[in-house]
C-alpha cells in the first residue's frame, strides 16, 4: 500500500454514504429505478437502515484494517484483505436485503 491515506479516505467516503442512504434512500441502487407502485411494496426504513449500518461497517473495518496493518508494517495484506473481505461482504448485503423486497 503506498498511500495508506486513501483507504482511509475511502472508508470516511463510505461511512459517509451510508448516513445520506437513510436520509436519501433513493441514492440505493434498484430501488432508484423502481416503478411507483413496486416502490410501495418495499420496506424502504427498513432496508435504509440496513443499508446505513452495512456502510458503515464496512467503511469502520477499512479505516480499521488500515490503521492496524499500518501499525504492524504489514501493508502488503491490504490488498488480500480487500479482495477477499469486500465483495464476500457486498454480495452477503445484496442477499440479505432482498428480504426488504415483498414484490415476490
Amino acid at each position: 500500500m503506498n498511500d495508506p491515506l486513501a483507504p482511509l479516505l475511502a472508508g470516511a467516503f463510505v461511512i459517509v454514504c451510508g448516513l445520506l442512504v437513510k436520509r436519501f434512500p433513493m441514492l440505493i441502487s434498484g430501488y432508484n429505478t423502481l416503478p411507483k407502485e413496486k416502490r410501495k411494496n418495499v420496506d424502504i426504513d427498513g432496508l435504509s437502515s440496513f443499508m446505513r449500518r452495512h456502510l458503515v461497517i464496512i467503511g469502520g473495518l477499512l479505516i480499521l484494517f488500515t490503521t492496524i496493518l499500518e501499525l504492524t508494517g504489514q501493508q502488503e495484506a491490504f490488498s488480500i484483505i480487500l479482495a477477499v473481505y469486500l465483495p464476500v461482504y457486498v454480495i452477503w448485503m445484496v442477499v440479505r436485503a432482498q428480504r426488504y423486497d415483498h414484490n415476490k
